[in-house]
């Protein structure tokens, strides 16, 4: 019914369907709205009430997810545990999956994550579509890789690499394209926290772990940024941090992207980019900030860095000594194009140096990659070196260029060249720094063209070599060095080795510090090895008198530096200056030479020239006796008035020496004009005596007593001898002489007393004396053939002799007797000798030369005229003008006074003898015994032979008594009045006299008379003294005052009658023998009764008639 119904219904009209329409539409929507609303509110309700709550996903809802997630990432698999739905807060609706993993189609795990929280787009969702709009994962282990070929990869959570690409931009790019997935639409970041980044790099074989990370990736529209934060993991007591940041535009090849570090290890950063390879010589933390990029191209963009690095050290290896610096900063630029780097500051402070520079680096990499070496250049400003211990002040440098190359492993720094512009000076450096397994090795060469010496003692560092350092800080001053070069060796293990050397032009030189330095000196300094040298070319030490010394040729060694406590040093010495000059600086501390002696620094003049050696310790204080000085030399036209006081000592040319702690001086010179070869010499030192000697040979000749004026008469010394002399010269004291000559050459003449020494025959010559303004000669010893004295000499104020006393005087075996000698000028001295023995009989007395006038006072112990007379206590004054004369007294044998005078006579003394007493001289002489009275007088006359003389004899008014001759002879004639008177009050005589010769062996007698009144008697023969026997014959006549008429026909003493008789025998008791007949003889015929009277030699033979001679005899 209900279509029959519906049939039979009013049909509508279309306007009437849709206005039906229109209001059954209006009816439905108002119940949908009211619907909706509630359905809304309760919804509302339900969400409001699970804000925050988490929702676990029935299976179906995680397989859907699954299967979702899978088509986003098409090829791979994703399985997770757990699901949970969170709607946030913000009403954005969540999904957390737990333990997420994704394995590729075969099974192999990608991606392992703890948590993975997925926020889902709204909008999507509102379009029935689930699209992510964040994804954040938690606790991702990762491992970024460079392979040995340098591309890069990635692994998440321990499995197989994501990704590779030549370079992690290129891998980032290689993910970008994901991005473009719908399923990935809406999007726009990533972040990961709690991310463990291991970061390989097989390339140099390292690793690092890079905790604690969160990364976040956003994306707007078509860009993508990404940032990251790391503790980066090192073994220290803390972790340094980086942050890094990426930027670029999906599908496009450009990109930025930087880093920013803190307290990252100077090594950890250095591995990440060749431009970066230089700082892996370093152990310190690094801070700042690194930017880079691509360029649209895709090539590497210019990479700037500021980086701060903090205290550290530069150790490249574990067995290089660290090299510490306080810290560092740098702003630099690298171009990968050209490979450099461009500093535009570079700045380090450190204990040794601080300094800022600027430069430009280029880099060598390898097939790999890897940095190969690095070669740079650099200006340094404000340069400031102060090493800790090491300089004596800090020095500053404004102007420093530097050249280096440096090859990072093994580590090898080559410097090229340093330049630094010191005011008017530049230094140029070159070396080698090595980092050997055992260590550093060190080369480094220095050039300077000029400095000042206080300059170099500033840029000398105080442990590099530092006696030589400080040597050259007390003992150089002024002028300036010159092309200097230095060298240093320094190989691992070993102490340093150093070498340098320098020329100096106008310095001041202090060789020993007791002296006065070198001025103006030029030369050449080295130091190689442990051996130091300085040595001067020129220069000269400017003496306190005398002038300056040139010192070319010195030089100053210390043969090891390396010896720290009293290094041996050596003063090669050379120079040329005055005498007076060099003894000037002999006489300072410590060699003190003629301090405390009586000599003068300007004790000669000359020129020396000479070299040595003085061996020294280096220490404060330094005594003479811990040094050695030698020295050997010249002396150029040395002259000396000081050391033969009073006279000149001149030589062309003299030898000079020093050693053994000893100075001399010798050579051939000349004393005045005597030539004389001598040596000076004189100990130097603490404690040794300061006297010193001159000693030598010298001339004796006449010039020699001219010379000294000893006032010998000229002749008396001829030819040319050699004497030994020997001169001491000591403090407050006038030089003490000694001289010593065996005469050889030398002839001695003393005229007054006919004595010579011929040249050829030796003698002793001994003396010792002190010279002075008064010299005298305390011993003086002379022995030659036929004469021997011992005595002293004593010359006058200024020269000339005073007096010379010879204690002893022996002459030609005729003189024993002390002699003193009395100065007369230029005069022949006066002699006088006091006491010994005189031998007339031997004695040959000669006149003064030329006539000269010489005083002789002589007093005698003993004068032996005969062998049996002699006188005592002699006295008399003489002179030798014309020949030897004066006159004399003294007892005759000691008994009886005698008076004489002395003459010259054949180059000998002729005497004539008086006395007051006859008959005692008779008595004395021996003659007659019992002799009395009467004037004696008696001439003695040398004749050829020594010791002999021809004599008369007269005596007047004698008596005779007791004479056993006369008695004898008287008895032998029966005359017994004569035989009483001689046996009682004598017989008178009132003359006799005698001519006879005396010698030493007998009395000859030729003619002797003696006439009285009682008798006369004539008497001739000889008398031998030794034998005391007589021969005598003669005429004895009594009466004589009668028979005396007739001796006109006679001989003296005889009368016309007379008795020849003849006496022989010992004289106390005579034979006697009378010839009774020739009493009747006239006396002219008395002879032929009597033999001949002894011959004289002096009177001429009578001529017998037949043309010859007969016998010479006494008087007829």
């Amino acid at each position: 019914m209900g279509d029959e119904n519906t049939n039979d219904k009013p049909r509508l009209t279309p306007a009437q369907v849709a206005h039906r329409t229109l209001l059954h539409a209006r009816r439905v929507s108002i119940w949908s709205m009211r619907i909706t609303v509630v359905l809304a509110s309760t919804v509302l309700v339900a969400v409001i009430m699970l804000l925050g709550q988490k929702l676990h996903m029935p299976e179906y809802v995680r397989a859907r997810l699954e299967e979702r997630v899978e088509q986003a990432v098409a090829g791979l698999q994703a399985t997770f545990g757990d699901m949970q739905f969170v709607l946030d807060e913000d009403w954005h609706p969540r999904l957390q999956l737990l333990d997420f993993e994704m394995r590729d189609a075969e099974g192999r795990s990608l991606l392992r994550v703890a948590d993975v929280q997925v926020s889902l787009a709204l909008a999507s969702i509102l379009q029935g579509r689930i699209e992510p709009d964040d994804i954040a994962f938690s606790g991702v282990q990762a491992t970024l890789r460079r392979n040995r070929d340098g591309k890069v990869e990635l692994s998440l959570g321990g499995g197989i690499p994501l990704g590779q690409a030549a370079s992690v931009p290129d891998l980032i790019r290689s993910f970008e394209s994901n991005w473009d997935r719908p399923q990935l639409a809406a999007l726009d970041e990533i972040t990961m926290d709690s991310l463990t980044l291991r970061y390989e790099d097989l390339r140099q074989g390292r690793a690092w772990t890079l905790d604690g990370g969160v990364v976040r990736v956003l994306r707007e529209g078509r860009d993508i940024g990404i940032s990251a934060a790391f503790s980066l993991l090192s073994g220290r007591d803390s972790a340094g941090s980086v942050e890094l940041s990426y930027s670029s535009t999906i599908g496009e090849l450009g990109a930025r992207f930087g880093a920013s570090v803190s307290d990252i290890l100077a090594q950890d950063i250095a591995a990440q980019s060749p431009a970066l390879a230089w700082l892996g010589v370093l152990r310190a933390p690094i801070s700042g900030a690194l930017r880079s990029g691509l360029d649209e191209t895709g090539a590497l963009a210019p990479l700037s860095a500021t980086l701060q690095i903090g205290a550290g050290v530069i150790q490249p290896t574990e067995r290089t000594r660290p090299i510490p610096f306080h810290g560092a900063r740098s702003y630099f630029t690298y171009d990968p194009e050209e490979q450099t780097l461009t500093f535009d500051e570079l700045a380090v402070e450190s204990a040794w140096a601080s300094g800022a520079a600027v430069g430009r680096a280029f880099l060598n990499t390898g097939p790999d990659g890897a940095l190969v070496d690095m070669e740079a250049q650099f200006s340094v400003s404000r340069l400031r070196l102060d090493p800790e211990g090491q300089l004596a002040q800090p020095l500053e440098f404004r102007e420093v260029g530097l050249d280096f190359r440096l090859v990072p492993a093994p580590f090898r720094f080559t410097l090229g060249e340093l330049r630094v512009n010191d005011g008017d000076n530049t230094f140029r450096v070159g070396g080698d720094l090595t980092a050997e397994l055992e260590g550093w090795r060190l080369l480094l060469q220095g050039q300077a063209e000029r400095l000042t010496p206080e300059r170099a003692v500033d840029l000398w560092p105080l442990r590099l070599a530092p006696k030589p350092r400080k040597w050259v800080s007390e003992n150089l001053w002024g002028g300036r060095l010159v092309d200097l070069d230095f060298a240093l060796r320094r190989l691992p293990g070993k102490k340093p080795e150093i070498a340098a050397d320098f020329d100096f032009d106008g310095v001041s030189v202090r060789f020993l510090k007791t002296m006065p330095p070198i001025a103006g000196a030029r030369g050449h300094a080295s130091l190689v090895g442990k051996r130091f040298s300085v040595t001067a070319t020129g220069g000269r030490i400017p003496a306190d008198k005398g002038g300056a010394i040139e010192i070319a040729g010195t030089s100053f060694i210390i043969p090891d530096v390396s010896i720290k406590k009293a290094a041996p040093a050596r003063v090669r010495l050379a120079g040329s200056g005055s005498v007076t000059a060099v003894m000037s600086l002999l006489n300072r501390p410590p060699l003190n030479v003629l301090k405390g002696t009586p000599l003068p620094v300007d004790l000669a003049d000359g020129l020396v020239r000479a070299t040595g050696t003085l061996d020294l310790p280096l220490k404060k204080g330094a005594q003479f006796e811990e040094m050695d000085l030698r020295v050997e030399g010249d002396i150029v036209a040395p002259r000396s008035t000081v050391l033969v006081p009073g006279h000149v000592l001149a030589a062309p040319v003299m030898s000079v020496r020093i050693a053994d702690r000893e100075v001399s001086i010798s050579g051939g010179a000349r004393i005045d004009e005597v030539p004389v070869r001598a040596v000076w010499r004189q100990r130097i030192g603490k404690g040794v005596p300061k006297k010193s000697r001159l000693e030598g040979e010298i001339e004796l000749s006449p010039r020699l007593l001219q010379t000294f004026a000893v006032g010998l008469p000229p002749g008396s010394v001829s030819g040319k001898g050699k004497g030994r002399f020997q001169l001491d010269f000591a403090p407050g004291q006038p030089p003490a002489l000694s001289l010593s000559s065996d005469l050889v050459g030398v002839g001695l003449r003393i005229p007054q007393v006919n004595w010579s020494k011929p040249k050829t025959t030796p003698g002793r010559l001994e003396l010792r004396g002190v010279l002075g303004e008064r010299t005298r000669i305390d011993r003086l010893e002379l022995q030659a053939p036929g004469l021997n004295a011992t005595g002293t000499v004593l010359n006058r104020p200024g020269g000339g002799l005073e007096q010379a006393q010879f204690d002893r005087v022996r002459l030609g075996g005729w003189l024993d007797s002390p002699i003193t000698m009395i100065g007369r000028g230029d005069r022949t001295p006066e002699i006088r000798i006091e006491g010994g023995t005189v031998d007339l009989r031997r004695a040959t007395f000669g006149g003064g030369e030329n006539g000269e006038d010489v005083p002789l006072t002589i007093r005698l112990s003993r004068l032996q005229v005969t062998d049996s007379i002699a006188l005592t206590d002699f006295a008399g004054t003489f002179s030798t003008g014309g020949g030897f004369n004066g006159i004399f007294e003294g007892l005759l044998n000691g008994q009886v006074k005698v008076e004489g005078t002395v003459v010259p006579r054949n180059g000998r003394s002729a005497v004539r003898v008086r006395s007051g007493d006859g008959g005692a001289v008779m008595r004395a002489a021996g003659i007659l015994k019992k002799a009395w009275g009467g004037q004696f007088t008696m001439t003695l006359i040398p004749v050829e032979s020594e010791g002999t003389y021809e004599g008369t004899l007269k005596i007047e008014n004698t008596r005779i008594k007791d004479a056993p001759a006369i008695a004898a002879l008287l008895n032998a004639i029966s005359v017994v009045g004569l035989i009483n008177e001689l046996a009682g009050q004598g017989i008178l005589f009132s003359t006799v006299e005698a001519r006879f010769r005396l010698d030493p062996q007998r009395l000859t007698l030729y003619q002797g008379s003696a006439e009285g009144a009682s008798m006369g008697l004539s008497m001739d023969g000889t008398y031998d003294f030794e034998a005391e026997n007589l021969d005598m014959r003669g005429v004895v006549s009594p009466v004589y005052v009668l028979n005396a008429l007739g001796s006109i026909l006679t001989r003296r003493g005889e009368g016309l009658l007379g008795f020849s008789y003849r006496l022989t025998g010992p004289a106390e008791s005579p034979r006697v023998q009378v010839n009774p007949l020739s009493a009747l003889a006239p006396g002219m015929f008395r002879d032929i009764f009597r033999g001949a009277p002894p011959a004289d030699p002096n009177r001429p033979r009578p001529d017998r008639g037949d043309g010859t001679q007969g016998p010479a005899g006494g008087d007829r």
